[in-house]
């Protein structure tokens, strides 16, 4: 699943027609004013001599043209036209700036004027490599054009591009406080292109840092949310690119996934949680969590299934190392529940004194889960999951066992399931319940093998 991180909050066009009035102005009625009011060619062609002129008449008919055509393409041409018959012209700087106004929005309009668009603004920066207006059309344009499988050139005009926007500086005409909003923006997309850059070049440590300065630019971009989760992933930063698909499916507000995307994003990452974690116990709140912050707060962790494991094995190594008789009966479980099980059941267990004093061991001990006057079932592995049901020879006597109680037992084997695992015993002995106490039947008997 794919989505364009370059999408704002607001529109390309609106955006980048903010950030070129602030450098200078596209083609704008100041500007038009300002040319206007140039010195125009007197009648037979001479010029005043000072200030910037006009070449003759006819450069600033064809400029007054361009200055009133609403259609960008048709204003291309006339620029087209302006160079090819005026290579040299006092009004460099005015054309420079009305090409950009012009090919910026239209090729975020059109994708077919894209090559054109980004030759240009390559070319107007080997003029002028820190011109704001061209390096913020071409961070926009690059990766459009690159996509999924960028040429050498489009990633390195990306690096270009946002490498020159993080290094802009304030016009002399334009306010601090203009210019604050304006470098916002400025920023936020340079992060952007040089994250694109570097997923490119498969850098994804250096593209997980892009994403990460956009995001604390601009919070409120979905889509380099979901970006950034697939280059932690891709890093198997796994607790980290969940909040980032949390994020990107939870936001709803301006910059999020189109309202059709976001059930997919949900659906994946509910998956990708579900693999990770082992259950989608605590995703609901991670959802929650993540809609109010696009980062994740420092020391924010997610168990794995993998760590859970983990721990749960060495839990279980402490426990049987420090309990013999507890250590017998996982011995016995993991026989029993292997492929062998019923073979082994049949040639150890069935019918056999368990533990019948096999490692030392006279008796288990479980923990009451429930009881009855002639059964009683016991967690013996995990105190709260039944594992062991004692049928005994005589009825309890009242109140004699109580659920919650640890009970010492032994009896001989008389059947089990795999799953759920449950090994039952017949003439069950309680040593510290004497009536409870099964007689020992001779010859009915036998020690279980280990």
């Amino acid at each position: 699943m794919q989505f364009d991180v370059l999408r704002a909050t607001k529109s390309a066009v609106s955006a980048a027609a903010f950030a070129l009035a602030l450098a200078g102005g596209p083609f704008t009625q100041v500007t038009y004013a300002q040319a206007a009011g140039a010195q125009q060619p007197a009648q037979g062609g001479q010029q005043p001599a000072q200030g910037k002129n006009w070449k003759d008449r006819a450069e600033y008919d064809l400029y007054n043209s361009i200055a009133h055509e609403q259609d960008p393409q048709k204003r291309v041409d006339l620029l087209d036209q302006w160079t090819q018959k005026y290579p040299t012209t006092d009004f460099e700087d005015l054309r420079t700036q009305t090409y950009l106004g012009t090919y910026g929005p239209l090729s975020q309009k059109d994708p077919a004027v894209r090559p054109k668009a980004v030759a240009y603004f390559k070319q107007a920066l080997q003029k002028d490599p820190k011109n704001t207006t061209a390096l913020y059309f071409l961070a926009l344009n690059a990766p459009q054009m690159g996509g999924n499988s960028p040429s050498p050139d489009q990633i390195a005009d990306a690096e270009t591009a946002g490498k020159g926007l993080l290094e802009a500086q304030k016009p002399a005409n334009t306010s601090d406080a203009d210019w604050q909003k304006a470098k916002t923006d400025i920023d936020a997309l340079a992060h952007s292109a040089l994250g694109w850059a570097a997923s490119a070049k498969k850098d994804y440590p250096t593209a997980q840092k892009e994403y990460q300065e956009y995001l604390k630019v601009n919070p409120n971009n979905a889509s380099v949310s979901y970006q950034l989760g697939q280059t932690l992933i891709l890093e198997k930063q796994y607790p980290q690119a969940l909040w980032s698909f949390a994020r990107a499916a939870s936001y709803d507000g301006p910059g999020a996934l189109p309202p059709n995307s976001r059930p997919q994003v949900l659906a994946y990452f509910k998956k990708v949680y579900s693999q990770f974690h082992g259950s989608d116990e605590g995703s609901d709140q991670l959802l929650t969590q993540a809609k109010s912050s696009p980062l994740p707060p420092d020391g924010f962790k997610i168990e794995g299934a993998q760590e859970k494991e983990a721990q749960r094995a060495a839990e279980l190594e402490t426990k049987l190392k420090a309990d013999p008789s507890l250590a017998l009966w996982y011995s016995v479980q993991q026989s029993l529940t292997g492929d062998g099980g019923d073979a082994f059941f049949n040639g150890n267990v069935k019918d056999a004194e368990i533990p019948g004093g096999a490692n030392n061991i006279k008796y288990f001990t479980g923990t009451v889960i429930s009881v009855e006057p002639t059964k009683i079932v016991l967690g013996v592995l995990d105190p709260a999951k039944p594992d062991a049901t004692l049928v005994l020879s005589d009825p309890l006597p009242a109140d004699a066992v109580k659920v919650g109680d640890k009970l010492q037992f032994a009896g001989v084997g008389e059947s089990f399931t795999k799953e759920p695992y449950m090994l039952t015993f017949k003439e069950a002995e309680l040593p510290t319940v004497k009536a409870a106490k099964a007689p020992v039947k001779k010859g009915t008997r036998r020690s279980m093998k280990k």
